[in-house]
């Protein structure tokens, strides 16, 4: 600027008004401190990104760098939510979601609690978001949709927030509700796997932890595996979702732990009484309450022509209220009244011992999951953690509650101390298969009901994997690492069956009473219950469950199982001209151009989830990304695998190059070690 311009704009300003815009530049560049050339992405052989920064802001900034690199589309989807933009991008389904999220009021929570949170973490946050817009700036070809940009701490929380809430289920309540429908917490046995065990079962002496994830393989809750590392004592490797800025699940120098979900319950509706005459009064005790109606704008792209859409968002003292055919109804959780959860993740991250974990989980900002622990100490944990509501136990909790009275109206929650959680059982083992609270280890170790909250609504529920487990366990006296490995990769069903709907029922079908499905049943029935890429009878079974699952069954009888059974024949005739057919031909794990045959079922330990895709079935959930861990007094030594490779982005290197590990139960060896890593990088570079 030369000292004319200054002068003329001296004197338009004032010197004031000039100090100030001089203090604005000043800030702007001290908020700009992130010098990519601090940061290192090294990528070792399978293009699994190792994050080096000085500071865990500088490693935040690399971990949304190098994640855009490999998955910006789907990152961009994530933080369309937190910004409403999702209509405008999807157009119907995306505004379902944008009216979600301001029904819920993540936004409103966002902007009243943010200075709530500890300053190392907003610091955190703030270095994932200018990695993110960096990023965009960067690379303008690749943003899909030119508002978005640039975001900011805001948005990225509000995205966690709606995260949580879905997670919860809580956007199933809303919608069944629309829908004149009443969710009961519902339980699904899509899910994960976690197991520890302590060095005193082992056979070499060392604590075993596998982490294993049952997630959807593509889309915003698929997982992406990195290593994230700071001069300032960060140092851990293993899953997130896009969005994520720090590691949900995974491995330290010290410790580990993987999730599961868990049903506890998380979510009630209460049925308002309103006022006869007056709209939109409700009753609350004994006095008449106005609603808040807000009316919410909505942006729609239909046939590519922006739309706006306004639509009525209801607010009482319990929370989002919705309107149907039966009256209001409010819905009352935990994940829209705290913002803490990605704060609690970053303080579990940096734990370097139990007593630390243990204080980060303290937090009971996580509004759900089980977390299944092990450390080189030799300390093994599990907690059916949440943030579960202290409610009055005078009313029946899993049903629809009065919504006019402050003896429903909970306000206060559970201390960690409450929730469900063993340590260093004398069994040796601990495990959870988004099983019941109640089966956590062996024998006497196990919590009782008595021991809990009944109002907390921990279920009672086992499935088809807990019930395996425990037979495997039990035959064993002490676990080798192959046994260990033989049994998180197990692919068989229990004897009796333990599904939604009642499977057995098929196999109680005596063969002579039915001519026409005859040799079906036959075949079945003789199969030995283990889902090999070989095997005829699980493929006889897959396509009844999915016959089952996916039609309008609300159970299997007796009566309807021949019928089942004759569509499922129908099916296979009709695609592969037999019944015998192997699962491996049935199903397979298909990426692009590469398409391997795969095994497993829905709900065997090692659970595959499949959809339709040509003459054939496609997977899409289950077994996604794999930590196994073995600890001594030394850390760990750790293998992984993800369902595809280290990318989403078709145009990489390593968009595919793991699938081959995945369908034959290989895993590959990982490290913590940062000399071991720049040794065999395949490339060093900065995110610039």
């Amino acid at each position: 600027m030369n000292h004319k311009n200054a002068f003329n704009l001296k004197h338009l300003y004032g010197t004031k008004i000039l100090c100030a815009l001089f203090l604005i530049g000043l800030l702007n560049v001290l908020q700009a401190q992130i010098n990519p050339k601090n940061i290192d992405i090294v990528r070792d052989q399978w293009g699994v990104p190792h994050i080096f920064g000085k500071t865990d802001a500088e490693t935040s900034y690399g971990l949304a760098w190098a994640h855009a690199e490999d998955d910006f589309v789907t990152i961009q989807q994530t933080l369309m939510a937190g910004k409403g933009l999702l209509g405008k991008k999807l157009g119907k389904s995306g505004a379902a979601i944008d009216y979600f999220v301001q029904l819920i009021r993540a936004r409103a929570l966002v902007d009243e609690q943010l200075n709530t949170l500890n300053p190392k973490f907003r610091s955190v946050l703030n270095g994932y978001v200018e990695g993110i817009n960096a990023y965009a700036k960067t690379h303008p070809n690749a943003v899909t949709l030119s508002k978005l940009f640039p975001v900011n701490e805001k948005d990225l929380l509000t995205s966690y927030v709606v995260s949580l809430a879905v997670m919860d289920k809580v956007d199933k309540v809303i919608s069944d509700l629309f829908n004149n429908k009443i969710t009961e917490n519902p339980y699904s046995i899509y899910g994960s796997n976690a197991i520890a065990i302590s060095a005193k079962k082992t056979t070499n002496g060392k604590t075993f932890l596998a982490i294993n994830s049952h997630q959807p393989l593509d889309g915003p809750a698929s997982w992406y595996e990195a290593h994230l590392v700071s001069e300032e004592g960060w140092n851990i490797l293993g899953g997130l979702f896009a969005g994520g800025a720090t590691v949900f699940q995974g491995v330290t120098p010290n410790l580990a732990w993987g999730h599961t979900v868990n049903y506890p319950d998380k979510v009630d509706v209460f049925k308002l009484k309103m006022h006869p005459t007056k709209e939109n009064y409700y009753e609350f005790d004994g006095q008449w309450k106005p609603l808040e109606v807000k009316k919410v704008k909505l942006g729609v792209k239909i046939l590519g022509l922006p739309i706006r859409v306004y639509k009525k968002a209801y607010w009482s003292l319990y929370g989002a209220t919705v309107k149907n055919d039966s009256g209001f109804y409010s819905v009352r959780f935990a994940a829209n009244m705290g913002i803490k959860a990605p704060e609690q993740w970053y303080f579990m991250n940096k734990a370097k011992n139990f007593t630390e974990f243990k204080k980060a989980l303290e937090m009971t900002a996580i509004t759900g999951f089980n977390i299944v622990y092990a450390d080189k100490y030799d300390t093994i944990f599990y907690v059916s953690n949440g943030k579960i509501p202290l409610r009055n136990p005078r009313y029946n909790w899993v049903k629809v509650l009065p919504g006019n009275t402050s003896k429903t109206l909970w306000t206060k929650f559970h201390p960690f101390a409450d929730l469900p959680q063993i340590i260093n059982p004398k069994s040796g083992y601990l495990f959870n298969m988004n099983n019941a609270v109640y089966n956590a280890s062996g024998g006497d170790d196990n919590l009782t009901p008595m021991q809990l909250d009944q109002t907390m609504g921990y279920q009672f529920k086992d499935n088809n994997r807990s019930i395996r487990f425990q037979q495997l366990i039990h035959k064993l006296n002490k676990v080798s690492y192959d046994d260990f490995k033989r049994m998180k990769y197990d692919i068989t069903l229990p004897d009796s069956l333990y599904f939604n709907m009642d499977a057995n029922k098929f196999f109680r079908l005596n063969p002579e009473h039915y001519p026409n499905i005859k040799n079906y049943l036959i075949e079945l029935q003789k199969w030995n219950r283990t889902a090999d890429r070989e095997s005829y009878g699980a493929t006889l079974f897959k396509v009844l469950y999915d016959v089952a699952s996916r039609g309008a069954y609300n159970e299997i009888t007796l009566e309807n199982a021949p019928k089942i059974v004759e569509i499922a024949q129908e099916l296979l005739l009709k695609n592969f001209g037999t019944i015998a057919v192997k699962l491996g031909t049935y199903q397979v794990h298909q990426r692009g151009a590469v398409e391997l045959p795969v095994e497993g079922l829905p709900d065997v330990i090692a659970a595959t989830h499949t959809q339709a895709y040509k003459n054939k079935e496609r997977v899409f959930a289950g077994e996604s990304h794999i930590i196994l861990v073995q600890f001594d007094e030394n850390g760990p030594v750790f293998e992984t695998v993800n369902a595809y490779g280290s990318t989403n982005n078709s145009k990489r290197k390593h968009y595919t190059d793991q699938m081959d590990l995945y369908v034959n139960h290989q895993l590959k060896k990982m490290t913590l070690n940062k000399a071991e890593i720049y040794k065999n990088a395949e490339s060093v570079y900065h995110p610039e």
